[in-house]
């Protein structure tokens, strides 16, 4: 499973138990998360460890709260590799992508989304 529901709870929770706003944070991560992830790429791609670091760590909190553990640690690797001036590791990108689209798809599916 890409998210953990339990997460979300605590998330509806923190918003004061009402779904509809947990459905438009999670909309919001589905609407700002494509372009965060084509960020992290495109920075990556250039090698700019400053922009490819911001969007990671973006990604990484954002993934965090709606239950996407293993998006999270992924970009808290490319993060902490991007911190530590390491060159841009593509194929960890690349892993985030699959988790960032498997936890896309599984929100999709639990509330009910669209594309």
């Amino acid at each position: 499973m890409a998210i953990d529901r339990g997460a979300l709870d605590k998330l509806r929770e923190l918003v004061g138990g009402e779904e509809a706003d947990l459905v438009e944070l999670v909309e919001s991560f589905l609407e700002e998360g494509p372009s965060i992830m084509q960020d992290m790429w495109s920075s990556g791609r250039a090698s700019d460890l400053a922009a490819t670091r911001r969007a990671a760590h973006s990604l990484k909190s954002n993934a965090r709260d709606m239950g996407a553990a293993e998006l999270s640690q992924i970009c808290a690797r490319v993060e902490a590799r991007c911190a530590s001036g390491e060159p841009t590791d593509l194929a960890e990108i690349d892993n985030a992508q699959r988790a960032f689209d498997a936890a896309v798809t599984e929100l999709r599916k639990i509330f009910n989304l669209g594309e």
